[in-house]
């Protein structure tokens, strides 16, 4: 009679596993594209990139138990990154 309760806390454990999985695979492409940047910070293509995997990670994160604490940092980072576009153009 309630297994449909049973079964939707499957699906919500599988859910939660899959945006872990894409939090850590976001947080990775951002971790390189910094470290790009931080050899070259007037590339470009390397400042659009990361932007727009800071906006995907703000998302997921926000999803994520395990990296929601990671939000706020998030903010600061784009903060910066804006302030490196500013002063480039």
């Amino acid at each position: 009679m309630f297994g449909f309760l049973k079964k939707g806390s499957e699906n919500k454990s599988q859910d939660s596993q899959e945006i872990d999985l894409q939090a850590e695979t976001i947080s990775g492409k951002i971790s390189e594209l910094e470290q790009q940047l931080a050899v070259n910070p007037q590339a470009v293509d390397t400042q659009k990139q990361l932007m727009l995997e800071y906006n995907r990670a703000l998302n997921i994160f926000a999803k994520s138990r395990r990296f929601r604490q990671e939000i706020d940092p998030l903010f600061v980072k784009i903060d910066e990154l804006r302030n490196t576009i500013r002063k480039s153009i």
